[in-house]
């Protein structure tokens, strides 16, 4: 069987991710079991969120080479509706990457930093880079829009 056909494509992509998925539950379970216990909660959330990243960017690059390869038709446009803008693609893509940054910036946080802390100070923490992303990814829109 040829893998560069679109079943053969879409076959060891939906294996990969079940491969994935599977293998990132494993990973959590032998985490919790042999080496969560010598480490911060902080830590350990920090190592969640990062395995997490790691499986939903494998995810995301599987996924989106397989719609970048064979794109969906895009049915023919009726009466008063506009394509899909330029720039809302440059919006979404700019407010995919504030998330992972946002997502990093948390894991060598609570990795590193979050244990001198309180739970309320890391809290301070927490809303202040929601707002600090969020800040950005508005004003981002209001210029893309």
């Amino acid at each position: 069987m040829r893998l560069d056909n679109r079943e053969g494509g879409l076959m060891w992509r939906a294996v990969l991710s079940i491969v994935a998925v599977f293998g990132w539950l494993v990973f959590l379970v032998l985490w919790l079991f042999f080496l969560a216990s010598g480490f911060l909660l902080a830590q350990n959330l920090a190592v969640f969120i990062l395995s997490l990243l790691i499986v939903v960017a494998l995810l995301l690059v599987t996924w989106v080479t397989w719609t970048l390869r064979f794109p969906r038709p895009v049915p023919p446009q009726g009466p008063g509706y506009m394509p899909y803008p330029v720039r809302s693609r440059i919006r979404s893509g700019i407010g995919g990457l504030s998330a992972i940054a946002w997502l990093t910036f948390l894991v060598i946080w609570l990795f590193f930093y979050a244990g001198d802390f309180t739970f309320y100070e890391n809290l301070g923490i927490f809303l202040a880079s929601v707002l600090v992303v969020a800040g950005v990814n508005w004003t981002i829109s209001m210029f893309t829009h």
